[in-house]
């Protein structure tokens, strides 16, 4: 019985151990699966989210950092003075680096480098100077031509090198001048790369770069690209430590459960029939491992949320409270849209969350909340779905962070960028568009095909006198209401736009004709000519209207401005205030035009301008005493052309200066060429512009000349005496008068020349002009006004030369009223150098006759 009972006894604890250990491994297996498909990822997953958080952080810190850079310097590119460095009308190299000493700019600014249109450095300044080594001018070269391409890039071009914990970077700032780039800006800036992006626990580095290796695989790295620059930054995760923290997590859970249920285990086999609490002893365990987790989350800076499938609340941590002011007691069982979203909340994005969810999906987007005391704040939301080992969701798990600051300074660096991005296509006295927004509507208008358009261009006649004698606040007032009236005057499908000083374009409806443009441009024409009272004060002024349009046939769009600036040109030499539409005759015009500026150009190169002599006699004895040097054009295919017809579109090509270094010298070599004939010009006389004055060419040019050669004399218009009295042109002329060159004044009496500019210019004699000698065998007032001009002029021991002498009574008259030299027809007209030879060998040869026989 006994060996029975011991027997039974045997059995019985032989299967209680067997049950026991029965019960032992399955509890430690079912903690290890459990373990293994629920905490491992949601330790991974708020791992990998803490990660992209940091690289969002990252990003958006150095984004803000580069735009406030860039910010500072378009402030500096905007600066008018700065401007005009770069557009060459002022030089003062220290003053972009004044600028910049007295601003207070960021600790990471290098250097800058300030340089033209045309890539030429115009000054530097330096607060690092030996960090530029790290960039070879060809980069600088291709930055700059980047730079170049496009005045407003989506994405800023950009240079980097990386030297140890440091990155060097060079931004490119656009100088702009009525819409182009006149100038850049280049900044280095010196970034510390480990201060900015420090390493932490789950983020080993963090890299810059301009483009993203392929050897940066998705799983290992964090990449983001800023929507502003040419650059990405790249966090690279510690994967070891990750992966070490995972499996410490996995086996320390499993080793703690192991020695737990061992020990309970023991004690229910030493208390023979405890049984019961062995289940609870290995609960405990397993909640005293997950509270690890949850402590891990209960010291997160984020803000996080756990809720069932139904988005109900089940458990937030401390930075959710510090953040919301809710706590978990009050929140609990409740949606967190029921209380954190507000009327401003974006409807767009809540439904995004909420279709994300219904699906079951992870979801990412920032989003408007709300406090417990009604205060609004931004977040940076990340919603992902918890599932179980066998991959059935069972809740959400919601981290977010706020970025109302960082919203706030993005914000603000936009709304930034959008008023530079105005000023840029605007004019900041009238609030029109300049010529850079009237350039892009016309190249929006331009991608429509066969679609009309028509534009009216204008500018104010008598403008400039408005400014010198009221002032440029008048002028300015004046430009104000002209915009005024464009705007009233205009539909809102048309676009006014001021594309210079007082010049103006509109933009007319793609249904508009040019005898719509002629209508608007008379509307305001008459509104225009209504004068405007400023200070008191009525402003007078007129305008010219100039109309063309792609629908009349005779212009392709892109000739349009062409067209109305030729119509523009028409209405003025029609007498100004008025319209004129570009029509067939005014295009034949432009065509005619057109061929002469081709061949004027052809004539320049093939030397074709030579020089007509007129001569000019003593007025009492008739004696040859000079000639006056006049252009003539022979043209092989339009024949011999007057300077009134090609002088005008040669000053528009700018080939006035290479037309007179050709009459110039050639002159000087013809009447050179008579000497051994011994015929004797005692002076050559030409007409110059101010700028010859001070031309340096001229000038060796007349120091070359030989000494036994004619005497050069300089004709300068009368309205120099009033527009070019400076110092420089004061020097022009006593250098020309050391060389030997005699000033004279031409045309006086055509302009506004006073007795004092001509004591200041002090000129050796003065040519009347010829409107004021025709009239004086006629009209008894012309005669008594040349007279006092005369007296006036040997008050001043002047030379009186009169041109446009017509007839011998002319000449008698003049004669007597004292004129010292007489020229005209009424002797003889301009003269190639053949035919000059002749005259003068025959003048010469009736003066000795008319001698003899006295």
């Amino acid at each position: 019985m006994q060996t029975e009972l011991t027997l039974r006894s045997t059995a019985v604890a032989r299967r209680f151990w067997v049950l026991t250990a029965l019960v032992l491994a399955l509890t430690l297996l079912s903690s290890m699966l459990a373990i293994r498909y629920v905490a491992l990822p949601f330790f991974k997953n708020y791992q990998y989210s803490a990660i992209q958080a940091q690289a969002d952080e990252a990003s958006g810190h150095l984004d803000a950092l580069l735009s406030h850079n860039q910010v500072l310097m378009s402030i500096i590119a905007n600066d008018p003075n700065l401007i005009n460095i770069a557009l060459g009308f002022d030089e003062n190299p220290e003053y972009m680096p004044d600028v910049l000493q007295g601003l207070r700019m960021t600790q990471e600014l290098s250097w800058v480098t300030f340089y033209d249109a045309f890539d030429e450095p115009l000054s530097t300044y330096d607060v690092r100077p030996d960090e530029r080594q790290f960039f070879e001018q060809g980069e600088i070269s291709d930055l700059l031509a980047d730079a170049h391409r496009e005045a407003t890039p989506l994405r800023q071009p950009i240079l980097l090198h990386a030297r140890g914990k440091d990155t060097y970077l060079v931004l490119t700032t656009p100088v702009l001048h009525q819409g182009y780039i006149e100038g850049m800006l280049l900044s280095g800036y010196r970034l510390d790369t480990e201060a900015i992006f420090p390493a932490n626990d789950i983020v080993k580095r963090t890299y810059l770069v301009r483009t993203p290796s392929d050897m940066v695989q998705s799983g290992s790295a964090e990449v983001r690209a800023l929507e502003d620059f040419q650059i990405s930054v790249i966090l690279v995760p510690d994967q070891v430590a990750v992966q070490t923290a995972g499996r410490a997590l996995l086996s320390n859970s499993t080793l703690a459960i192991s020695i737990v249920l061992v020990g309970a285990f023991a004690i229910f086999a030493i208390a023979s029939k405890a049984v019961i609490i062995e289940p609870h002893q290995a609960l405990e365990a397993k909640q005293a491992e997950l509270s690890e987790l949850a402590a891990i989350a209960q010291r997160a800076n984020d803000a996080i949320i756990i809720t069932d499938l139904d988005s109900k609340i089940v458990w937030t941590n401390p930075s959710f409270e510090a953040l919301t002011g809710h706590v978990l007691e009050d929140v609990r069982g409740m949606s967190p849209a029921a209380f954190l979203q507000g009327p401003d909340t974006d409807i767009e994005t809540r439904a995004k969350i909420r279709n994300a969810l219904e699906r079951r999906q992870a979801v990412q987007a920032d989003i408007l909340n709300y406090r417990h005391d009604g205060t609004s704040y931004w977040v940076s939301l990340s919603i992902s779905p918890l599932k179980t080992d066998k991959g059935q969701p069972y809740g959400y798990m919601a981290i977010s962070n706020d970025v109302t600051e960082a919203r706030a300074q993005h914000e603000a660096i936009i709304a930034a960028k959008r008023e530079i991005e105005h000023q840029a296509i605007h004019d900041p006295l009238t609030g029109l568009q300049n010529r850079r927004g009237l350039d892009r509507a016309l190249a929006l208008r331009a991608e429509i095909p066969d679609q009309s358009t028509t534009i009216v261009r204008f500018d104010l006649d008598h403008f400039k006198n408005v400014n010198d004698t009221m002032g440029h606040d008048a002028g300015d007032f004046l430009l104000r209401e002209v915009a005024h009236i464009l705007q009233t005057e205009t539909r809102s499908t048309d676009l006014a736009a001021r594309v210079g000083g007082d010049e103006f374009v509109v933009l007319l409806d793609p249904s508009a004709t040019s005898q719509d443009g002629e209508r608007l441009a008379l509307r305001m024409l008459e509104r225009i000519s209504t004068p405007a009272i400023f200070d008191g004060k009525p402003v007078r002024v007129g305008a010219s209207f100039g109309v063309a349009s792609t629908r009349d046939g005779l212009l392709a769009f892109d000739q349009l401005n062409i067209g109305a600036d030729a119509a523009l040109y028409e209405a003025k030499a029609s007498g100004r205030n008025c319209a004129h539409i570009y029509s067939s005759e005014l295009h034949h015009k432009v065509l005619n035009h057109r061929t002469l500026a081709r061949e004027l150009r052809h004539a320049v190169e093939r030397e074709e301008f030579e020089p007509y002599f007129q001569p000019q006699f003593d007025a009492r004895t008739h004696e040859i005493v000079g000639v006056e040097t006049l252009a003539r054009w022979h043209s092989p295919d339009l024949g011999l052309q007057m300077p009134t017809q090609f002088l005008p579109v040669a000053e528009q090509l700018s080939l006035i200066e290479d037309i007179d270094n050709q009459i110039f010298e050639k002159a000087l070599k013809q009447i050179d060429s008579l000497q051994p004939l011994g015929i004797k010009i005692p002076k050559v006389s030409v007409n110059v512009t101010v700028d010859r004055i001070g031309n340096e060419e001229v000038y060796q040019q007349i120091k070359t000349h030989h000494s036994d050669g004619p005497m050069i004399v300089f004709e300068i218009l009368e309205s120099v005496l009033v527009e070019e009295q400076n110092d420089h042109f004061h020097y022009g002329l006593d250098r020309l008068r050391d060389a030997g060159v005699q000033i004279e004044i031409d045309d006086f009496g055509s302009g506004h020349a006073s007795v004092v500019g001509l004591m200041q210019l002090r000129p050796d004699a003065m040519k009347v002009d010829q409107r004021l000698i025709r009239p004086i065998t006629a009209d008894p007032l012309a005669h008594e006004m040349l007279t006092h001009i005369i007296g006036m002029a040997q008050l001043l021991d002047l030379r009186i030369i009169a041109e446009g002498v017509e007839t011998m009574e002319h000449a008698r008259m003049l004669r007597d009223i004292g004129c010292h030299t007489l020229q005209g027809y009424a002797f003889c007209k301009p003269l190639p150098v053949d035919e000059l030879r002749a005259f003068v060998l025959q003048h010469e040869a009736r003066l000795s006759l008319r001698a003899l026989s006295s």
